[in-house]
């Protein structure tokens, strides 16, 4: 079973709140600026209902951004639980589970159909029984099947489309589905495509719009167009979620839930980074291959150290863009003959000679592939971690071609970070006598692969030529020891103010960001030998002209904190205990002793089971010539979307057999009550069911049965409030003087230490000058939506200015790396973070005016006066509110 990254659990996270809050209320809309908010959005941006036929305004569509190596499919999987538990509320269900091709369809349903795979495991995990079909085979599914466990339909978008063979198929008439339209639910009737007896059509398609189906598309941006829209419209979805690395921007824009950073997926080591650019004039075309001969081979020596350490196999493959296609079979003579590769041990992939097809498993031992060559693109579907490097041999490059290259590169093994850092890297070798063209295509290459485009500035690191041996740093040149004048280069790089760093011993010196004319003669003046003065104006040109490519100015800046590798140390707030300290975080809250059971089981005066969300009414009559009519009787003002989705799917279902016993049982499986004993649970639900019986003169079980997905949130509901108000009392006891809370110096975050990943960068004009992370902080808007400065920026620009603050960060929400302090719902993520002048550290949270007052900001005042004040006067809180930030000045004055 793969475990869950932290990232991905955010991913599920954010779904499972927008899929519960939809089910709640019904409006898509509200759910997913609630969840924009809990992931520290100040300026959401706005859900837009799709609109095409057969798909209604209140059927929620989100997408979900995941860059390429993110792991699309399992967070799939896990999605299609969540849709069917949290937002249609059903036993099991129909998934519609889209790819881009054939290609990546027969893959797909393979490892979901594999017992042993990851993806079926997840699957099971999150649905229970699964049966995965693909579309030619969902042509004889029987009712039995799809009534028996949840089943997906691996397809194309493709083989929905009437004009498709196999989409005729999906709408014509088939016998196989005439047992799924007995006993129709009559206001079901009108949902149904008609045959030529005005009937409903016994076909797949009228299987799926009986069932209403969750939708999945996966790699979206290859099916974001009218049509597609309106061939999912044909099967009347439920939901519809996407995944993919580029969501659409126009027509009809993608609804962006959760986007996944490059950042993100960098700290969870699903990715090869930075990436490593190395480029040669089309002269220097047969060294640069020679170069990445070499490099591959110099990886495979650094992975087979790697394999005693860890026991992990590793091959580095190297992937070379030839010319054209009748040059691949010379091209691959040549490495036989010239480099001594085998000749098993270079593929050929170019159109129909796909040598790669015969190579079934490239990752094992006995596997000898060590080249590949392409020239347009790889053969779709196919995934290999152990690819590191790419060769461009060509001058000019199809986009689509080096964006599919670029997206096989960066894939990390195992998913697991490698002791030598070169293997955590990307290589890109390029012929061209322009660095920043190549810079650049590569900067568009990832952003198809799902990165922005500053991930993208901040990824690619170019190498400058003679700088190839791995272990160098993408900024440092090696010089003789001897050639370094260390006096001189003493006073030097103190003049630059860590804007470089010459290393006497070692001969290493190294360039941090742009530098000036006279910064420049200033480090060349460090060595004495023309050589090495040319070596050092080589970087610098380097980094210059780098920052140039992605949109910089190339002028010198100051280095920021962070590279100059500064101390940025923030004590956490902690229980003292048994002589230990132990961070302050939510078990200490559950430990607080109470009872479910001898609590008030009354639900919302607003919740009766007798009253659901009405449905559609239909009609079935007999016209004047014997003709068999069908139609909408009537449609209830307060219908809506989801409510008469939930009614549907609950007739279909239909109510069983049920006890107190075993409705209690269902409950108690559907009910997430971690800290409270099954018994006390038990008979909590017991005491809610029979006063709704009385309260509602219900006789049968039957009833409570149907509606018991809401009646689930209800007493989830209630049972949190409970819960809340006892770890508001035991967060109470932790707030007086006399509790255990501590801050300790011992127990604290170095910021130095962690992973910044913020899932995107600040964009605007301003240039910070003090932020730890450098000019960009993490996750900060410059402006809402209707052009204002957003408070937060202001707070930050008065921050960056004040004298007394040395360096300050932008404090990312619900990240590992973040500092956060214990309320008594969740964590709080103070806005952000400043390392005085004195020594001392400050936590911000600024709260608006309509916020300040509000139960929540009050808890925030109050464990963050706490932190404080255990602190011994080391850590200072402030709040400001309503663009006054002169409690900032007040707390930092001694």
């Amino acid at each position: 079973m793969i475990t869950l990254k932290p990232y991905q659990t955010r991913v599920l996270d954010s779904l499972r709140d927008f899929f519960r809050q939809c089910a709640q209320d019904g409006h898509p809309e509200a759910a997913f600026q609630a969840v924009q908010f809990k992931n520290g959005s100040s300026s959401p941006v706005p859900y837009i209902p799709v609109s095409a036929a057969g798909l209604a305004p209140g059927m929620p569509y989100v997408c979900l951004r995941v860059p390429t190596g993110g792991g699309k499919t399992l967070l799939a999987c896990y999605t299609a639980g969540l849709a069917m538990d949290e937002f249609m509320r059903a036993e099991r269900a129909v998934v519609l589970w889209l790819v881009p091709s054939n290609t990546i369809l027969d893959q797909t349903a393979d490892a979901l159909r594999d017992p042993r795979h990851p993806y079926r495991r997840a699957l099971e995990l999150a649905c229970g029984a699964v049966e995965v079909v693909t579309i030619e085979e969902a042509l004889r599914l029987s009712r039995a099947t799809v009534e028996g466990q949840t089943v997906v339909i691996v397809a194309t978008i493709q083989a929905f489309r009437v004009e498709d063979t196999t989409g005729r198929k999906v709408y014509d008439q088939n016998g196989a589905f005439a047992e799924h339209l007995l006993n129709l639910p009559a206001d079901r009737l009108a949902d149904l495509l008609p045959g030529a007896d005005r009937k409903p059509k016994p076909s797949l398609v009228n299987m799926l719009r009986l069932r209403r189906p969750i939708v999945i598309v996966d790699e979206a941006h290859n099916a974001r167009t009218d049509l597609s829209f309106s061939t999912l419209g044909a099967v009347l979805p439920s939901c519809i979620i996407e995944f993919t690395a580029t969501p659409a921007r126009r027509g009809t824009p993608s609804n962006v839930l959760h986007h996944v950073s490059a950042a993100e997926l960098k700290a969870a080591n699903m990715v090869k980074l930075p990436l490593r650019v190395i480029t040669r004039h089309p002269s220097q075309r047969d060294q640069l291959l020679a170069e990445a001969i070499a490099l591959r081979a110099d990886l495979e020596k650094l992975a087979a150290v790697e394999a005693q350490r860890t026991g992990e196999y590793l091959r580095p493959i190297v992937l070379l863009q030839a010319e054209r296609v009748d040059a691949c079979e010379p091209l691959r003579d040549r490495l036989v003959s010239e480099f001594g590769i085998a000749k098993d041990e270079v593929k050929i992939s170019v159109g129909v000679l796909d040598e790669l097809k015969s190579v079934t498993d490239i990752a094992s031992p006995k596997c000898p592939v060590r080249v590949i060559l392409t020239v347009q693109k790889l053969r779709e579907g196919w995934d290999c971690p152990f690819a590191y490097v790419l060769c461009s041999l060509r001058e000019t490059r199809s986009a689509t071609a080096i964006e599919q290259i670029v997206g096989r590169i960066l894939r990390l093994p195992s998913a697991q970070a490698k002791q030598h850092p070169d293997l955590n890297c990307a290589y890109a070798f390029s012929v061209s006598d322009s660095l920043p063209e190549v810079l650049n295509e590569l900067r568009e290459a990832l952003e198809s692969n799902g990165f922005t485009t500053a991930e993208a500035e901040r990824i690619i690191i170019p190498l400058g030529q003679g700088t190839l041996p791995l272990g160098a740093q993408p900024k440092t040149a090696q010089v003789s020891p001897d050639d370094i004048d260390a006096r001189v280069a003493q006073a030097q790089v103190e003049a630059l103010a860590g804007k470089a760093r010459v290393n006497t011993a070692t001969g290493e010196i190294t360039v941090l960001v742009p530098l000036d004319k006279d910064e420049t003669e200033k480090l060349t003046s460090c060595v004495k030998t023309p050589e090495a003065k040319a070596r050092v104006e080589e970087i610098v040109e380097l980094v210059r002209e780098a920052d140039r490519a992605f949109g910089g100015t190339g002028k010198t800046r100051a280095p920021s904190p962070f590279e100059l590798g500064l101390d940025f140390i923030v004590p956490l707030l902690c229980v003292h205990e048994n002589g230990e300290l132990f961070e302050f975080e939510d078990t200490y809250l559950l430990e607080h002793p109470w009872k479910l059971s001898e609590k008030d089981a009354a639900l919302s005066k607003f919740y009766d089971p007798l009253s659901r969300p009405g449905a559609k009414a239909g009609y079935v009559d007999v016209g004047e010539k014997g003709e068999v009519q069908t139609g909408v009787a009537r449609e209830p003002e307060e219908a809506d979307f989801i409510g008469v989705l939930h009614q549907q799917v609950l007739a279909l279902g239909g109510t069983g057999d049920w006890t107190l016993e075993s409705l209690v049982a269902w409950l108690d499986r559907h009910i997430d009550h971690y800290d409270i004993p099954a018994g006390e649970s038990a008979e909590f639900l017991r005491k809610v069911i029979r006063g709704l019986m009385a309260k509602h003169g219900i006789t049968g079980l039957g009833v409570l049965a149907l509606d018991r997905f809401r009646l689930r949130d209800e007493i989830e509901a209630r049972i949190q409030q409970h819960r809340e108000n006892e770890r508001k009392a035991a967060f109470r006891q932790f707030l007086l003087p006399d509790s255990m809370l501590a801050v300790r110096a011992e127990r604290a975050l170095n910021l130095k230490a962690m992973n910044y990943e913020p899932s995107w960068v600040y964009e605007g004009g301003f240039q910070f000058r003090k932020h730890y992370f450098g000019p960009k902080p993490g996750e900060l808007r410059e402006r809402t939506p209707s052009g204002e400065q957003t408070e937060e920026f202001k707070c930050a620009q008065f921050l960056d200015a004040m004298p007394e603050v040395k360096f300050w960060v932008r404090n990312l929400v619900r990240k590992a790396s973040s500092f956060r302090l214990q309320t008594s719902t969740d964590w709080f993520y103070p806005d952000f973070l400043c390392q005085l002048a004195d020594g001392r550290v400050l936590a911000v949270e600024y709260k608006g005016k309509d916020r300040y007052t509000a139960e929540d900001a009050e808890e925030k005042r109050a464990v963050g006066a706490v932190w404080a004040s255990r602190s011994g006067a080391r850590c200072l809180f402030a709040m400001p509110t309503d663009g006054d930030f002169s409690a900032i000045a007040r707390a930092i004055k001694p």
